[in-house]
């Protein structure tokens, strides 16, 4: 009996060793491509022995226009997701704790937002912030991306709360809490995996957004998907600077993500299970 338990989980191992690996494909072939001379990065089968180069990142973070490029992602997704995290904290703390006339439909109506082609926006925005003098610049960029992950992290935020006994809040408020401090010293804590969970998701989003940005920036708030989009040539692929960007377009949301890595899982199980 033993046995077969330790053949099962042995076997359980491998398949999701197999699986994890599949998955992870794409981005060795980026990785090692990345590390070839242009002339290997094109030929055809791949060329698995080779001598590793890094002087296509060395070219690379040499590029002011890629590194601005970087800047504009980091200001642009990192505020949208911040300013997004804390309305949707508070409109979530809201729906979950006040019902008023409506109040279901409304967040329904948030809800039906994520079901919208971001297409059907863009247009709009950029008649918008052309008659605002607003074009090409960071407030419109944030504006418009917090829009986008509002919806998310509403409901996230709304089922996390849920999840808190309303009992935790009544017992804090006989201690004299307001319903402010209630909800600064008491709930938030209590869904901080929750809010890391859906504020990485959040970032992650906005971090690659493309199409929006592709209208509605320019020179000045040029965001980093563009950059490489850019980067295309009109007659011959340079595959070892593409495979450059996109491993260095990856490594903040790895490290976002590494942060917030134990938090991640937690909060995206909270109420999922209730006793």
């Amino acid at each position: 009996m033993k046995i077969l338990k330790a053949v099962r989980v042995a076997f359980k191992h491998i398949l999701l060793g197999v699986v994890a690996f599949v998955g992870l494909i794409p981005f060795i072939l980026i990785l090692l491509t990345s590390i070839k001379i242009p002339t290997e990065a094109v030929v055809m089968p791949p060329k698995w022995i080779f001598t590793p180069t890094l002087e296509n990142y060395k070219e690379l973070l040499s590029s002011v226009d890629f590194l601005h490029s970087i800047l504009n992602s980091l200001i642009i997704a990192g505020g949208a997701t911040f300013i997004a995290t804390g309305a949707g904290i508070l409109a979530g703390y809201a729906f979950s704790r006040f019902k008023f006339r409506g109040s279901g439909i409304l967040s329904y109506l948030i809800l039906v937002l994520r079901m919208i082609p971001p297409i059907a926006f863009v247009l709009p925005y950029f008649l918008i912030w052309r008659m605002l003098k607003l074009s090409d610049t960071y407030l419109s960029m944030i504006l418009m991306y917090v829009t986008f992950a509002l919806p998310l992290l509403i409901w996230m935020m709304r089922s996390f709360f849920i999840d808190v006994p309303v009992e935790i809040e009544e017992a804090a408020m006989v201690d004299g809490c307001s319903r402010w401090q209630t909800l600064r010293l008491v709930l938030i804590p209590a869904v901080v995996p929750g809010i890391l969970a859906a504020s990485t998701l959040s970032f992650i989003l906005l971090w690659n957004e493309f199409l929006i940005a592709l209208i509605n920036t320019g020179r000045n708030t040029r965001t980093l998907p563009l950059e490489i989009y850019n980067a295309l040539g009109y007659y011959q692929l340079d595959w070892a600077k593409l495979s450059t960007s996109a491993v260095v377009a990856i490594i903040p949301a790895i490290v976002f993500l590494a942060l917030t890595q134990k938090y991640i899982v937690r909060g995206l199980t909270m109420g999922a299970v209730k006793g």
